[in-house]
């Protein structure tokens, strides 16, 4: 005990060491007191934008934002709560970062086309890459010369090159439906292994067998991948404190030593694809999306380096997987629940195309699928939130002034169940995208693929996709409800907007 009375400094000695450093201590204090006071009065001021700004949103808190409230019901849920507390233009905090929603038509129209060069940038999303980063994230002259190289990989004679490729895959889907007659089958699940395909063969020629094989390495590691966008506790960490990403980004090396990376997983594969065509020449007769960003025809442009086609690569697997297995989900799941418009599609395949086989010029021309689809899309609208743009200099619309920096999200879902927008708003009705019809829907109120210079440059190849496979299955079968089958899908958010525990249906010969 003498010898604990020794190490523990007395009150005694404690009173002398405050006295002997009471300048160095008062020091001490008063620049925390100094340093707490400028990041509460720099907390107050940054959470306050939307305050001075006249603009109504959630009240953040000063810690985080408005990310509890992101966490706890979802980035969607919440979104949609606001906006039908709040109306068309509001302001949250992903976080640290304040975030500008609209969706109003005449606001979308300024930011997506008409004042397209203050906002040409997407806003940063949280753990992007720091360099090749692929035409999604890209921004300034590298995102204008990637499009102009990429646009030319999407004109109709290049998808009419990969249209066999396409029906090739679709086989595969028919295979898998004719021993899942009379089931209750997950169409979500089989689209999404049907798009892996599609996208694997015609972006890359990659020999993934998504559809055949449920342990396709490629399979594994995009379902990892998207798992763990939803589930990590990272993403929401640098979203309340955006410098910690820079030292998730040094841990980077030590992530990839444990094997747990996916994305590395799937740009290693890339990498070795690129090699390959290389090697191979221009002479060779593919016709798949690597082929053409190898040997496009760049008219004196620098050519992509292999880091640029990797991380183009990897952006159109990753949204050619994702967003068009939900719209194929969606799309099933309407047809199921409103057998009226099936037949109408059925009848459209029948008299158009018949039992023949479905070429590129045979679904040129219907008119009626075009409309399902195009509300099929508007009431399930897969890239809700990924709509953004970040302004290079304050602009004022009406009375909304939006002040350089500030990032504005568009929020495609609010404007595409919008009531004074659509009458019956979440009711399916095909009718509203008929010819006549079609001329009184307002501008810039149905955009699914986005709108202006950076619209979705994928948005006809997934027209294609969804065509064939629906035709195909509907030149055969018929979908019907099963007893799994939901009145209204539950949905969640993992950059697209997908259907959370599948899309259940049966099929039956038609």
């Amino acid at each position: 005990m003498k010898n604990l009375q020794k190490i523990i400094p007395t009150e005694k000695y404690f009173g002398k060491f405050v006295l002997e450093n009471f300048v160095e201590l008062n020091a001490v204090l008063c620049v925390l007191a100094l340093v707490v006071f400028a990041v509460n009065r720099h907390l107050k001021r940054h959470y306050g934008v939307f305050d001075r700004l006249g603009i109504p949103g959630p009240k953040p808190s000063w810690l985080c934002g408005n990310l509890a409230e992101i966490l706890r019901k979802g980035q969607f849920q919440a979104i949609m709560e606001w906006r039908s507390q709040y109306g068309r233009v509001f302001g949250y905090f992903e976080g640290y970062t304040p975030v500008l929603s609209v969706s109003d038509p005449e606001i979308v129209k300024q930011v997506l086309v008409k004042d397209f060069q203050n906002f040409s940038h997407r806003k940063q999303f949280p753990l992007a890459p720091r360099k090749s980063l692929g035409l999604f994230l890209e921004n300034g002259s590298q995102w204008k010369r990637s499009r102009s190289l990429l646009t030319p990989v999407f004109s109709s004679g290049k998808l009419k090159q990969m249209y066999s490729t396409m029906s090739d895959r679709v086989d595969h889907l028919m295979d898998n439906l004719e021993n899942k007659k009379e089931f209750s089958i997950d169409m979500y699940d089989l689209f999404q292994c049907l798009t892996l395909d599609v996208i694997g063969r015609c972006a890359f020629g990659l020999q993934t067998n998504a559809q055949i094989d449920s342990n396709d390495p490629f399979l594994i590691n995009i379902r990892t991948l998207f798992s763990y966008i939803s589930k990590t506790f990272i993403l929401p960490l640098v979203m309340a404190v955006p410098f910690v990403q820079h030292f998730i980004f040094a841990l980077k090396r030590v992530v990839l030593l444990l094997g747990s990376n996916p994305v590395e997983w799937l740009r290693k594969q890339l990498t070795e694809v690129i090699n390959i065509r290389k090697n191979m020449g221009a002479g060779n007769n593919a016709t798949d999306l690597v082929h053409q960003m190898l040997f496009v025809d760049k008219k004196g442009k620098k050519p992509m380096s292999e880091r640029e086609i990797v991380a183009q690569s990897l952006t159109f697997l990753l949204a050619g997987y994702e967003t068009t297995s939900a719209v194929l989900a969606f799309l099933t799941h309407l047809l199921a629940r409103h057998p009226e418009v099936q037949s109408r599609v059925s009848d459209e395949i029948l008299n158009k195309i018949g039992k023949e086989e479905i070429t590129y010029d045979s679904l040129s021309y219907m008119p009626y699928f075009n409309m399902v689809f195009d509300e099929v899309c508007r009431l399930y609208p897969t890239a809700s939130l990924i709509v953004t743009r970040k302004a290079a200099r304050d602009c004022v619309y009406g009375n909304v002034k939006i002040p350089a920096g500030m990032n504005v999200q568009v929020d495609v879902w609010g404007l595409h169940h919008d009531t004074e927008l659509w009458e019956d708003a979440k009711k399916f009705d095909p009718e509203r995208f008929s010819s006549t019809n079609k001329e009184k829907i307002k501008p810039f109120s149905f955009i699914p693929f986005g709108a202006g210079p950076r619209s979705c440059i994928g948005a006809r190849f997934a027209m294609l996709e969804t065509k064939i496979a629906i035709v195909r299955v509907l030149q055969k079968y018929r979908f019907e409800q099963s007893s799994e089958t939901k009145e209204e899908l539950e949905l969640e958010c993992r950059g697209a907007i997908v259907p959370k525990d599948g899309v259940f249906v049966k099929i039956n010969v038609n």
